[in-house]
């Protein structure tokens, strides 16, 4: 059996080093393609590819529960509120010019996204971390390794400064931040994947969708 501080250091390597390769095959795509279509097609493609490569080679497990009314009940709740907040905000939001690549957009942010972020940061990242890092956590509720993933998760989002502004990309990753708690948070009760997969789809969905159905 391993000691305490090899099994954490494993435990970090094994739920950093993903994030890292996310990031940085990131920032080498937009050396590729201007179009951000194109380009959040290519990055998670690449995340899903980090994904594979961690449970089919590295063997990573994580609980990914089943698609059933049942075994998501429990997220009935964060996905009415969650998503009620989320669609106040894009209510108030800037409005979406309308152009060919909308609809490739809304399919990604629709179905895509939700599935592949949710795996590599909720399955992967943060169940490794919360293996390793002990105790109860922020208020007893809220894991430590939770935390961090969330974190994590939040920052990755300042590679989209690579077509956008600075005050526009903060508010990303605050938004991802705090949502992403959520996220992280839910997915620990209920251990449940497909949860947390079809609220981030809700959330980056209706983002696109509301300022688009806004405009006149």
């Amino acid at each position: 059996m391993l000691p305490a501080i090899t099994r954490l250091q494993q435990g970090i390597r094994d739920a950093l080093l993903p994030v890292l390769l996310a990031i940085a095959g990131q920032l080498s795509l937009t050396m590729l393609t201007t179009s951000v279509v194109v380009l959040d097609y290519l990055s998670h493609a690449w995340f899903l590819a980090i994904v594979t490569v961690w449970v089919f080679v590295f063997r990573q497990r994580f609980p990914v529960g089943r698609l059933t009314r049942q075994s998501l009940r429990g997220w009935f709740g964060p996905w009415i509120i969650v998503g009620g907040l989320n669609l106040i905000i894009a209510l108030q939001g800037s409005r979406l010019a309308v152009h060919h690549a909308v609809i490739a957009w809304l399919v990604f942010e629709g179905i895509v996204v939700g599935p592949v972020e949710e795996w590599l940061f909720r399955g992967v990242v943060q169940t490794t971390l919360n293996r390793v890092i002990g105790g109860a956590g922020l208020f007893g509720r809220i894991r430590w390794g939770t935390i961090v993933a969330t974190l994590t998760f939040g920052l990755v989002h300042l590679a989209n400064l690579s077509h956008q502004s600075l005050s526009v990309t903060l508010q990303q990753v605050i938004f991802a931040t705090l949502t992403g708690l959520a996220l992280g948070h839910y997915y620990d009760r209920t251990q449940n994947l497909w949860g947390a997969a079809i609220l981030h789809n809700i959330i980056d969905f209706t983002s696109i969708l509301v300022p688009l159905l806004m405009v006149r």
